[in-house]
Parts: C-alpha cells; structure tokens; sequence
C-alpha cells in the first residue's frame, strides 16, 4: 500500500505535539507492514523550513525524510492542484495532486481542508491521535 505523508505529519516528527507518539507509532508500523511511505519532494522543502524558523538541527530533518520516499514533482501535478476544488492553499493542493498521481491509497495529514478534499478524492485518511 502507498501511504502519502503530508508535512503537517511529519512535522509530527520533528516538533513534539501531542500527536507525535501516535504518528511515530503509525508510520513506524506502516513501514513495517511493507507499506511505502512516500510524498513529494515538497515536503522536503517545507520540512527544513519549519525547522529552520523554529532553530531545530537540520540532521533531525533529514532523519525524518530518510524515511520517506521522495518523488519530484511534475508539470502535471502543479496543473491538476491548481484546478482542485476544496479552497486549499497551493502547498496543501500539490500534496494532493501528487497523492492522487501516485495512487496513494492513505493520506496521512492533519490538516482539515486537506483531509476533506482528499476524503472526497477517494483516499482514505488518518490523522494518529488527532480524535
């Protein structure tokens, strides 16, 4: 199975909220199960620069994305995010345009826009320990 990691949780992986164990936990037994962890290399993007506004070491980030498999992105993906619907911002819309491209069949986010419009999109999504 190809389970989509969205920044908001792998973020999960590098600043500890409350949702950090279930997330570690979950993506942990993805990987064990034989599932693949991928998503765009938006994330990796969008990982570094989280850490850098909040001073965290750039190695803990890419611990995180050793993890996950990353893809480019294409010309298509931008196309297709730009015409989603669900009022998404431009990040949340490429994350899910790639998804879908990769036929993910889980979404991992916590992000609600995002859940909703991937939810509609026919992925299943999962939020660990977000209720």
């Amino acid at each position: 199975m190809i389970v989509y990691v969205d920044t908001s949780a792998a973020l999960k992986l590098v600043v500890e909220e409350r949702e950090s164990p279930s997330t570690a936990e979950f993506l942990s037994a993805a990987g064990q199960r034989g599932d693949r962890l991928v998503a765009s290399m938006l994330l990796h993007t969008e990982l570094h620069c989280a850490a850098n506004r909040r001073g965290l070491p750039a190695d803990l980030v890419n611990a995180v994305l050793a993890g996950i498999n990353l893809v480019d992105l294409t010309r298509s993906d931008l196309l297709y995010a730009a015409a989603l619907p669900g009022r998404l911002c431009s990040a949340d819309a490429i994350h899910l345009a790639a998804a879908i491209r990769l036929e993910a069949q889980t979404l991992v986010a916590f992000d609600k826009k995002l859940v909703r419009a991937a939810t509609q999109a026919g992925l299943h999504t999962v939020a660990p320990g977000g209720g």
